[in-house]
């Protein structure tokens, strides 16, 4: 059994709305898919010292106003 993020994965959906303007939050990803050209194909064991306590945090864009935030979601268990 891994700890997969249920937001990567398709198991949830984003459900967020922007606090500056109330539009729909897009997901823009992982923020370890910024990090660097190889850390989206890397297991997430290895990013794991980016996140103790289980997160997997993701950047979420404004459709309306295109501000970004950032959201952490709980790795479940697969």
């Amino acid at each position: 059994m891994e700890k997969q993020c249920p937001i990567c994965n398709a198991l949830q959906s984003v459900a967020v709305h922007c606090l500056y303007c109330d539009g729909v939050l897009a997901d823009a990803g992982p923020l370890e898919d910024y990090r660097g050209p190889y850390s989206p194909y890397m297991d997430i064991d290895s990013l794991q010292d980016c996140h103790p306590d289980s997160q997997c945090v993701h950047l979420l864009i404004c459709q309306s106003c295109g501000r970004d935030t950032r959201a952490a979601w709980e790795l479940v268990t697969i």
